[in-house]
């Protein structure tokens, strides 16, 4: 029996004929897809956005929780004092000047101010009011005019990626 070849049954024509309709007549099945997790690198991708969305987003989380310790400082034990604008540098953020005031205890600083309120009254030579710490008064300076917007949108985007990321992380795994 091993030696033996099977014997195909030979169909009559009118079986034939049968036969072909059936299969013309039969849907087409989808191709039968690979699995998704093929290699223990499938996802690597994916994992190295999500990483890097995470610390994106903590480093946005952190700056932005600095700026608002910076601005609650400086709201608790500022002092505020007029300055003469030394020099400004225009961004794509805004204007950024750097003034030379002096301090409640006599001294002469110069200091950069970062959020600038409205950057069209920024010109070299002007005067402006800046709220300083007394203990800092080179670090910690600000315009006491300004709206704190830029924090905000710091941390904003830095809860954003984060959230970004919590949910690749789910569609990931």
């Amino acid at each position: 029996m091993a030696g033996e070849r099977k014997r195909r049954r030979r169909l009559r024509p009118d079986d034939q004929a049968t036969r072909l309709t059936r299969l013309k007549t039969r849907p087409t099945l989808p191709r039968r897809r690979r699995a998704r997790h093929s290699s223990p690198y499938a996802n690597t991708k994916e994992w190295a956005g999500i990483v890097l969305a995470t610390v994106a987003g903590l480093v946005f989380v952190c700056i932005a929780l600095q700026m608002h310790y910076d601005h609650r400082i400086l709201q608790q034990r500022g002092l505020v004092t007029t300055g003469d604008i030394v020099s400004v540098s225009y961004t794509k953020g805004g204007a950024f000047a750097e003034v030379r005031f002096t301090t409640a205890d006599g001294r002469t600083v110069q200091a950069d101010v970062s959020n600038t309120g409205d950057a069209t009254e920024v010109k070299v030579g002007a005067r402006m009011e800046v709220r300083y710490d007394p203990k800092d008064p080179t670090g910690r300076v600000e315009d006491p005019s300004g709206d704190g917007s830029t924090r905000w949108m710091v941390g904003i985007g830095g809860v954003v990626l984060l959230a970004g990321a919590a949910y690749g992380t789910s569609r990931v795994a």
